[in-house]
């Protein structure tokens, strides 16, 4: 058994069917990529031209399809294979979901929660 993120886990389930990638029935932390610009960028016009860019369902999907990562562009989702599309380590099912979390700010226990993080990632 070991910790993973879905995207690297459907990768190596491809390699090998043999593996298999379970969320807890007790839930999991959820997480979130987010594009930001830095307010000292150099070039802000071209950031939000590639956030539009990457946004784009026939883009997005591509992504999707290439790097296995979720994607909340419904559009984009249609544009996907049926496998992909159903593919519940991709897109969880409500049921799983709804016993998960995101993870909040932890400020006045943050040291004990890098200490087990490093000890979990490390192994």
């Amino acid at each position: 058994m070991a910790m993973g993120y879905s995207s690297d886990a459907i990768l190596v389930i491809e390699e090998n069917p043999d593996l298999r990638y379970l969320v807890p029935a007790s839930g999991s932390s959820l997480w979130t990529d987010t594009m930001v610009i830095p307010k000292t960028a150099p070039n802000v016009e071209a950031a939000y031209q590639w956030i539009n860019y990457v946004y784009q369902p026939e883009n997005a999907a591509q992504l999707v399809d290439r790097l296995r990562f979720a994607t909340p562009i419904q559009p984009a989702i249609k544009q996907l294979s049926e496998e992909l599309q159903n593919d519940t380590n991709l897109f969880p099912t409500d049921a799983v979901l709804a016993n998960c979390e995101g993870i909040a700010p932890v400020d006045e226990v943050a040291e004990v929660y890098d200490r087990y993080w490093t000890q979990i990632t490390s192994a």
